[in-house]
């Protein structure tokens, strides 16, 4: 096998490992992300972290509907908002994949943003499946458990009432696609732990990482 630094851009966005960090809001996927970020650096500097699109897209859209000085802030969100955010999601992984290690961490991804659209606009709005309706192969989703973590309000989350709701739906969807998938619980030691060693256990399969 060529070494990961002699494989052409084209060829590493193939081959990466893409691991998708998703779950219900204020359920510490982004702190997880960033963590195992940090791990994997120490193998593989140029290891990198594809950061969650819809997040600044909120903050543009509440601004744009001069909403930004609400106490806790709601969009008023339409089907083509979900459509823009699945694309900008989805190449931001892809060119992410391109110039990084054999392993990328995604804070969310198009399939989270299809479910996200489901919150807000309900079953019958499909626009962020439309635009994104396949992507690459997945290494693993890690799915941040609501269990023993609270929520924390940073301004513009709006979801507190949705989160087992939300994470049902992560599960059901999940699995129904036959995704690889494992739910991420406990303390934020054991979840890191958790996540490191599944996350391993794909980097070996996939040749990057000597076996246990």
């Amino acid at each position: 096998m060529h070494a990961w630094s002699d494989l052409p851009p084209a060829e590493r966005a193939e081959r990466a490992s893409r691991i998708v960090l998703v779950g219900a809001e204020s359920t510490g996927k982004t702190t997880l992300a960033q963590a195992l970020v940090a791990h994997y650096r120490t193998l593989w500097p140029e290891t990198q972290w594809v950061a969650e699109y819809g997040r600044e897209y909120t903050e543009m859209l509440l601004q744009r509907q001069d909403v930004a000085d609400a106490d806790v802030r709601s969009a008023d969100w339409t089907a083509e908002d979900f459509a823009v955010i699945a694309v900008e999601q989805q190449r931001r992984e892809d060119a992410a994949a391109a110039s990084g290690s054999p392993v990328l961490l995604c804070d969310t991804d198009a399939f989270a943003t299809q479910l996200w659209e489901r919150r807000y606009l309900g079953d019958a709005s499909t626009a962020a499946f439309d635009a994104v309706p396949v992507s690459p192969p997945r290494g693993l989703y890690l799915l941040a458990d609501v269990a023993g973590v609270a929520f924390e309000q940073d301004g513009i989350r709006d979801g507190e009432g949705y989160r087992e709701a939300m994470q049902r739906w992560f599960i059901e969807e999940l699995t129904a696609r036959e995704q690889p998938w494992a739910l991420i619980g406990g303390t934020r030691a054991e979840r890191l732990g958790r996540s490191i060693h599944l996350v391993d256990k794909v980097l070996v399969t996939a040749g990057w990482l000597p076996g246990f």
